[in-house]
């Protein structure tokens, strides 16, 4: 069985996963009534960031086999 680090299944999914949760938040701060923290606001960078990063990996171990 592979590692989770190493299923490309869990790389998609959780790319994909972040990648939205981040875009929501942002979407929420520019155009909803209430504003985000900074603190909020950093989480969401840096979910949108590993979802990148995720789905970058999830590329590459496709490219591999």
């Amino acid at each position: 069985m592979e590692s989770l680090k190493n299923n490309k299944l869990y790389n998609l999914f959780t790319g994909l996963l972040l990648i939205g949760f981040g875009c929501f938040r942002l979407y929420q701060h520019f155009n909803a009534n209430p504003t985000l923290s900074s603190f909020r606001l950093a989480i969401a960078v840096a979910a949108i960031g590993y979802g990148i990063y995720a789905l970058y990996n999830y590329t590459q171990l496709k490219k591999q086999d």
